[in-house]
């Protein structure tokens, strides 16, 4: 039940991370069960999010720069990583002219 809860935590943690945005006063999010149940908060303070279990004890922080998440658990040991995935690199392709240029050559160089 603990990975479970730790879990849907840093599962918030990161759709929160990289949906919310970057203000310097701090923001609470109230996390909820199926049942109901309170399972924590998540309070957001700039690049850095703090988790509190139900009853108020730390869960662990998430801190985020650029594009990667540090999770780490309450005693600030590593949990994890999560990388937000980077847009894929398009190259245009290129595409022979269907006609002759030699008109156009024709009418710069005056033939």
């Amino acid at each position: 039940m603990k990975d479970y809860v730790i879990g849907i935590i840093i599962g918030a943690g990161v759709a929160l991370t990289v949906m919310a945005p970057a203000r310097c006063e701090a923001q609470t999010t109230y996390l909820y069960g199926p049942q109901g149940q309170s399972l924590g908060t998540v309070q957001q303070s700039g690049n850095t999010q703090y988790f509190y279990g139900p009853q108020g004890q730390s869960q662990g922080t998430a801190m985020r720069s650029g594009n990667t998440t540090y999770v780490y658990g309450p005693q600030g040991q590593s949990v994890g990583t999560v990388m937000a995935p980077v847009a894929p690199l398009v190259m245009p392709v290129y595409q022979a002219p269907t006609q002759s240029l030699t008109p156009v050559y024709d009418s710069i160089f005056g033939r």
